[in-house]
């Protein structure tokens, strides 16, 4: 969804848990048939990524000596999943990515843990691909505060633990002021964005899958975003997010990018979340 505010049907997966601790895996097992996401965006979508693959690949598809064979064990099971051949003439992974709207990771057991090998992604969050490419899960993570703390030995003992036959996924949240969904950098600051009309929410949806015959694992993420005033329905969500960006730190607001939006968005916030307090007046 790129713009409007008609109803999101990805809003009620969203967990908005105050903290501390700020992060938690969240993971869940996949139903059947629930893997890849396509909407109504996804022409567009494909088009973007074939013209980004072209004029900044190098930025956004980029692989290891060594993980040729996963890689390509990969596209091969995004293809079977979509129905679609692989488009030829590209690396695999590569083709594997022009079909679906998912962004593609490949992580390889290494001697001191998983490390990122090989990816796609067209779709970053504020950061970069070539940055990430030959790191453990936790350096790939480094920048995100109390990650190491909170999460680092949880998610190792979980990715040796992932089978074939039980995929995992799980989701996240991000307030954005830029309705780009290709931001490997944080965009120009907007001096006091007016919440919600500047700021748009954005959500990964995260994939977990062991490849039976490598036993690498391909992590996919579906970047998806609605305008944040999605939420003036929802005074449920309205209240629960407000209470998680409430706890949120000075480390973490440094690192979300929130200290020029967080004060207007609560302001929202509360004024949606009355509409479902007894005896509130706006």
């Amino acid at each position: 969804m790129r713009g409007g505010t008609q109803a999101v049907p990805w809003l009620d997966e969203l967990s908005f848990e105050p903290g501390p601790p700020w992060h938690a895996m969240g993971t869940r097992a996949l139903p059947e048939g629930r893997w890849l996401v396509p909407d109504e965006e996804r022409m567009a979508d494909l088009a973007r990524k074939q013209a980004l693959l072209g004029s900044a690949g190098d930025v956004v598809a980029c692989s290891r000596p060594g993980a040729e064979e996963a890689a390509a064990e990969a596209a091969q099971l995004v293809a079977a999943a979509v129905g679609e051949p692989l488009v030829p003439h590209r690396e695999p992974l590569e083709a594997a990515a022009l079909l679906v709207q998912e962004d593609l990771c490949v992580l390889s057991r290494g001697d001191e843990g998983w490390v990122l090998v090989a990816g796609v992604v067209c779709f970053p969050s504020i950061w970069r691909l070539p940055d990430k490419l030959g790191l453990h899960v936790t350096a790939v993570h480094g920048p995100v505060p109390a990650y190491e703390a909170e999460l680092a030995a949880r998610v190792d003992r979980f990715l040796d633990r992932l089978r074939p036959e039980r995929p995992t996924w799980r989701r996240n949240w991000l307030v954005h002021d830029s309705p780009e969904l290709h931001l490997p950098d944080p965009p120009p600051p907007r001096p006091d964005p007016s919440a919600p009309d500047d700021l748009w929410l954005r959500s990964e949806r995260q994939v977990l899958r062991r490849l039976p015959a490598t036993g690498a694992i391909l992590f996919t993420i579906r970047t998806q975003q609605a305008p944040l005033a999605v939420l003036g329905h929802r005074p449920d969500l309205a209240a629960a997010m407000a209470g998680a960006i409430r706890s949120w730190d000075d480390e973490l607001v440094s690192y979300r990018s929130a200290a020029g939006w967080r004060e207007p968005v609560l302001s929202w916030l509360d004024e949606v979340a009355g509409a479902d307090r007894p005896g509130w007046c706006a």
